[in-house]
């Protein structure tokens, strides 16, 4: 009995003849071949495609590529087929290192552009390639966004410049990161023998904040003023001898003598007792308040003008007519600032501020003119303050102290009696003056949240102004509409 065979099993085949077996193993060698041959071809195939290159014939056109390069850094450009010649436009930019015959090293030298030409041996043209060489701005990026973390900015190189343009917190910041592009222009020419660049900025803050600066000026004065002395004048006589007793500005100290009480002996002699005295406190208080945007300057004056002349402007004709040059002199509260916004909350103010009043007693005469005097308490600073903080910028603590005597020589300094023959002036005036700034950043508000100086105000009536003697009366410091209508509030009269 036979038995099928198993699956899976396989009979062994008869051995072939030996030219069957000669001519398989001929078959087999070629196949092997041609797929080694389509091997390379395909591995080939992708690599000329990542460089941009494709197989070219003799007849096929130049290949045209543009390379861009940092100075000092290199790339490589392979050839499609062998180069006989290349040629540099500019070897001051770049610098091209022929390593074979498909391989060449590309260097940038300088800030520029220049073209590299490659021949083949017919003088075909294999390959055309735009070189641009700039600086390597990765650091200063890297730098700038050290220093300004928060800031978008970005950095392009323009020819032997780098424009800077983005947008910074405040105008510090954008000055700040200049600075950083400025000096690495500087390192980088320095380094590349070139010209000198520049830093074109073209940032922009995202929004320039407001600073409301409000300045105390507190200022009091105490003069106190004593006058006690004998004015006598006439001619006494004493036998043969003839004295003439004139006593002219027996008060030196305050120029203009006070009471008197004159008793006269005689046509020819009169004695006159002279007595004053004066205590007087004066007050200055002026609280100016200004705003302006971060890096701009803000002016404020309240006061006047005085007409000073200044000069004369004669006519050349035969009746020459002089007409006097009049000049304004201003006086008053006078504040002038200028803020910047250096961080989040922190501020730098240049302040100048001016007190100013006509003082009558340093006024003099000019031709026909009286030119006044000034009284003049100015300062001007620097300071770095965050937002409402408050600094005391200038003071004054000042004491003046005068005192004169006056008499007949010998007869002033008699016992008792030495008083009626002498004249005391005596003068004291202290003074004290401080100047404090407190900056704050300011918010824009809404206009019912503004406090206004007449809110609530209100004319008197006619009966209470005839009869009471009232000029005006006032609601709340600051009254609603139902208040002026009528409604109940606190209400009350100011007096004057």
């Amino acid at each position: 009995m036979r038995f099928p065979p198993e699956p899976g099993l396989a009979m062994a085949p008869s051995s072939p003849p030996p030219q069957r077996r000669g001519l398989d193993a001929s078959i087999v060698l070629r196949a092997t071949l041609l797929a080694v041959a389509v091997l390379l071809v395909l591995l080939a195939v992708p690599a000329m495609a990542d460089n941009g290159l494709r197989p070219s014939i003799s007849h096929e056109p130049a290949q045209m590529r543009r390379v861009e390069l940092s100075i000092g850094r290199s790339t490589v450009i392979n050839l499609s087929r062998d180069a006989k010649e290349v040629f540099v436009a500019d070897p001051k930019v770049a610098n091209a290192i022929v390593r074979s015959t498909r391989k060449l090293f590309i260097i940038g030298v300088g800030d520029g552009a220049t073209s590299i030409i490659a021949l083949d041996d017919a003088g075909q043209q294999l390959a055309s390639i735009d070189i641009t060489v700039g600086r390597d701005l990765n650091v200063l990026r890297q730098t700038i966004k050290a220093v300004a973390p928060h800031a978008v900015v970005d950095a392009r190189a323009v020819g032997e410049s780098i424009l800077l343009t983005g947008t910074v917190g405040s105008a510090v910041e954008a000055q700040q990161i200049a600075d950083v592009a400025g000096a690495f222009v500087a390192t980088s020419s320095a380094a590349s023998g070139g010209g000198k660049g520049n830093v074109i900025n073209a940032l922009t803050v995202r929004a320039k904040d407001q600073v409301m600066l409000k300045v105390t000026i507190a200022e009091v004065q105490r003069n106190v003023l004593k006058q006690l002395g004998v004015d006598s004048s006439g001619t006494w006589n004493l036998g043969r001898i003839s004295l003439d007793a004139v006593t002219t500005n027996a008060f030196p100290v305050q120029g203009t003598p006070g009471n008197s009480i004159t008793s006269n002996f005689g046509s020819k002699n009169s004695v006159t007792l002279r007595a004053l005295e004066q205590a007087g406190v004066a007050r200055t208080l002026a609280e100016p308040t200004l705003t302006a945007i971060s890096g701009e300057t803000a002016a404020f004056l309240v006061g006047g003008e005085v007409p000073i002349p200044s000069g004369y402007s004669c006519s050349g004709t035969g009746t020459s007519t002089c007409t006097p040059s009049i000049e304004f002199k201003k006086f008053g509260v006078a504040l002038t600032f200028t803020p910047v916004v250096l961080s989040e909350g922190r501020l730098s103010l240049r302040v100048a501020t001016e007190v100013s009043e006509i003082d009558a007693q340093n006024s003099t005469r000019y031709a026909s003119f009286n030119i006044p005097g000034f009284k003049v308490r100015r300062s001007e600073t620097t300071v770095e303050l965050p937002s409402g903080g408050s600094m005391v910028t200038a003071g004054l603590i000042q004491q003046n102290s005068r005192q004169a005597i006056t008499g007949l020589p010998g007869l002033l300094n008699l016992p008792i009696l030495g008083v009626l023959f002498r004249s005391r002036d005596y003068k004291r005036q202290e003074t004290e003056l401080m100047i404090a700034v407190s900056p704050y950043i300011a918010k824009p508000m809404s206009a019912h949240e503004i406090t206004r100086p007449d809110d609530g105000f209100a004319d008197a009536m006619d009966p209470q102004g005839v009869f009471l003697g009232r000029v005006n009366r006032i609601y709340g410091p600051k009254a609603s509409k139902a208040t002026r209508g009528g409604a109940p509030n606190r209400i009350g009269f100011i007096n004057d």
